[in-house]
């Protein structure tokens, strides 16, 4: 049985964005407009299934963030995704929003941190496994920056708006670099949820899916 056809959204940061899979690749559409992400997300599904060429009753899966990120944020995004995977009986996929971040980049080691606001970071340390896609290693955390306690050893990236706000309290011969602009991508949630049902994930029901 072949891959089904995903849509995946990110609403989690300042970020909003959408993608679908077609044989060809991927098609996705990205935007930095913060506040504006229940106005934005709807037309932006719309304009992607039409550059992919297909409807909503082409998609066979539904891939969402599901943060950390703000609390109105995530919940645009988890609530769109259930109301669409209820209306066609659809899957969904819950994805790490600091997982898909750590996605974005090729790097094997990957520090990600978001901005949390109020002096604190959603923080994560991801390697990548034998399929190049990024593990969580350990936990999660939301704290303040120097109670992150990044590894000490190895050779890592910094990546994600948290290092823009806070670079400073991270230097160490472990960090090869580090970048601040950058967001979790639906792109990216979309492989994961990809790779995860190719190991015979097959995904939850809409009614579980919950904001993180």
């Amino acid at each position: 049985m072949g891959l089904p056809r995903f849509l995946a959204m990110d609403t989690a940061t300042e970020a909003c964005s959408v993608a679908v899979s077609t044989p060809a690749g991927v098609v996705e559409e990205f935007v930095v407009a913060v506040n504006t992400h229940s106005q934005l997300l709807l037309p932006m599904i719309q304009r992607v299934l039409d550059r992919a060429g297909i409807t909503l009753a082409d998609i066979g899966a539904i891939a969402c963030g599901v943060g950390p990120g703000g609390f109105t944020g995530v919940r645009i995004g988890v609530s769109t995704a259930q109301a669409l995977a209820m209306a066609r009986g659809l899957p969904v996929y819950p994805v790490s929003s600091l997982q898909a971040l750590a996605a974005t980049v090729p790097q094997p080691q990957v520090l990600a941190a978001l901005d949390a606001r109020k002096g604190e970071v959603y923080a994560g340390v991801f390697c990548q496994d034998a399929l190049g896609m990024p593990q969580l290693q350990g936990a999660e955390k939301v704290c303040a920056p120097d109670a992150v306690g990044w590894p000490a050893v190895g050779q890592w990236w910094g990546l994600g708006t948290g290092w823009q706000a806070y670079h400073a309290h991270w230097q160490g011969p472990s960090i090869l670099g580090w970048s601040g602009d950058s967001f979790p991508r639906a792109g990216a949630a979309l492989r994961l949820a990809q790779a995860r049902y190719q190991a015979g994930d097959r995904g939850i029901i809409p009614a579980l899916l919950e904001p993180h």
